[in-house]
């Protein structure tokens, strides 16, 4: 029987269900995303919407629908393929591991970037 999963449904249950990707994707984005914008990035790419933040239509090179879309698979997929990599200034998993799971606890978490 294969085992299916459904997307979750909040930006809090996606923290709680991808704490380590949450914590890597702010690595990847060099801290500018707090672990509820990396976290609500994560909920989008599950439901396959678009998160139309700054960053990812920079990338993107606009607001179009799809190539948003495309950046958001690709920022997870980053996040994964250089999980090894995150290490050192702006890019310290430890250190955004940290704050995930303060957020997590119920801590008050970064307003503007998740370094300052």
């Amino acid at each position: 029987m294969q085992k299916t999963t459904t997307a979750p449904s909040t930006i809090e249950e996606t923290l709680s269900r991808y704490p380590r990707l949450t914590a890597h994707m702010i690595c990847e984005s060099l801290g500018y995303f707090t672990p509820n914008a990396a976290a609500n990035a994560i909920l989008r790419y599950k439901r396959g919407e678009p998160f139309y933040c700054e960053w990812y239509t920079h990338i993107a090179g606009g607001f179009d629908k799809e190539k948003v879309l495309r950046v958001g698979k690709d920022v997870i997929k980053w996040s994964f393929q250089n999980r090894s990599h995150h290490v050192g200034y702006m890019a310290h998993y430890p250190r955004a591991r940290a704050i995930v799971e303060h957020v997590r606890q119920g801590g008050e978490g970064p307003i503007l970037a998740s370094w300052f």
